[in-house]
């Protein structure tokens, strides 16, 4: 629903091996890797990666086996040329640490405009975080989609508040913020809504057998189903 700044001026910026060891099992890697070294395993190849002489090695790698976009490792090689983030931050830690403290907003945003680190739709969103903070409206404590889904979930008090910082962004089209409102209110009659997000992952999972009570629970109470359709 949200994104952040510390994710935005850092996602892709400097490979360290953190996606690869997220993701290296997904991809059937094995190991020794020669490109890398010959790292016998992640944290092998984590550790080799984390040297600043092997990081564009890393990057090719990275590239080669999709854990990186072509975008990002664009972005990752630009940021070497320049060296350094905002406040000085030299690896995706400790920009996404600096990044996260909204005192350095400004400061992050700034710098991603100037260098063009990031792709133009993610710097639009980076700036309308921004603006929503320095209207007042206070962001959701979460960091990532996941994360955030995983709050605004979390209860009515902290859907109330993604909702309302979502639309100070103007992330929501004025569709969704009714149909947000509508889930709100169900909600805080204590009917809980199904763990998905969007339509797509709502189709699928109100459509497996042992979620379809729930899911029409929920678009009654909510009111996206009279009791009719229901019927």
């Amino acid at each position: 629903m949200v994104v952040f700044l510390g994710i935005v001026i850092s996602a892709g910026i400097i490979f360290n091996a953190k996606t690869f060891a997220q993701n290296g099992d997904d991809l059937n890697i094995s190991y020794p890797i020669a490109e890398l070294g010959n790292c016998k395993d992640k944290t092998d190849c984590k550790n080799f990666c984390e040297k600043p002489e092997h990081t564009n090695a890393c990057l090719a790698f990275a590239q080669t086996n999709n854990l990186m976009s072509k975008e990002e490792v664009a972005a990752a090689k630009k940021m070497l040329s320049i060296g350094k983030g905002p406040g000085g931050c030299t690896s995706k830690d400790s920009c996404e640490a600096y990044c996260d403290n909204i005192d350095n907003i400004n400061e992050c945003v700034m710098f991603a405009e100037k260098t063009g680190v990031i792709p133009l739709e993610e710097l639009e969103e980076a700036k309308k975080v921004k603006m929503a903070i320095e209207s007042g409206v206070k962001p959701p404590p979460c960091k990532n989609k996941k994360a955030c889904d995983s709050y605004c979930s979390s209860g009515a008090d902290q859907m109330e508040q993604c909702i309302v910082f979502a639309k100070a962004a103007g992330f929501m089209k004025p569709g969704e913020e009714v149909e947000a409102q509508k889930a709100l209110a169900a909600f805080k009659k204590g009917v809980k809504p199904p763990p998905c997000n969007g339509k797509e992952d709502c189709d699928q999972y109100c459509s497996q057998d042992n979620h379809f009570e729930e899911c029409i629970n929920f678009a009654e109470a909510a009111g996206f189903m009279t009791s009719e359709e229901v019927q």
